[in-house]
């Protein structure tokens, strides 16, 4: 599966700002952290706020902020507010569909893979990749 590097980058955005869902975050905090080009990063955090993602607080203490809770938001909303790949119908080999007419010798082994990775995405959240992540710095310890 390939996403776009705007996916790519939501998803870096909102995983990070996940560690710590209460923390108000600049610009200029995840520039630092996540070495996302700066103007990609500002478009991206407008976007995000056009999807209902985050949130944004004004003035001199300011930021961004996660708009909801880390458990509604599954790896597949921000996939799909920010890519238009539909991924039920991707082929092994590339094509944008599926030629159902006739299918390949990776059609059904693919199939399988693809479900797996869909329900994956759809059933893992926000919540998820904090906790793995807190249990992951712990044993680093």
């Amino acid at each position: 599966m390939k996403l776009s590097n705007t996916t790519e980058y939501a998803l870096r955005i909102l995983s990070f700002m996940a560690m710590d869902e209460k923390l108000l975050y600049t610009a200029n905090d995840l520039f630092d952290k996540l070495q996302i080009p700066y103007r990609y990063l500002r478009k991206q955090l407008n976007f995000l706020l056009k999807q209902g993602l985050l949130v944004s607080v004004q003035g001199k203490t300011g930021g961004y902020q996660i708009a909801k809770s880390l458990n509604e938001i599954s790896l597949m909303d921000i996939i799909e507010a920010t890519d238009d790949t539909k991924f039920e119908n991707m082929c092994f080999f590339g094509f944008s569909e599926c030629p159902l007419t006739q299918k390949c010798s990776m059609h059904e082994r693919w199939g399988e893979v693809r479900n797996s990775t869909l329900s994956l995405l759809k059933t893992t959240t926000l919540n998820d990749i904090k906790n793995e992540n807190n249990l992951t710095n712990l044993s680093l310890k």
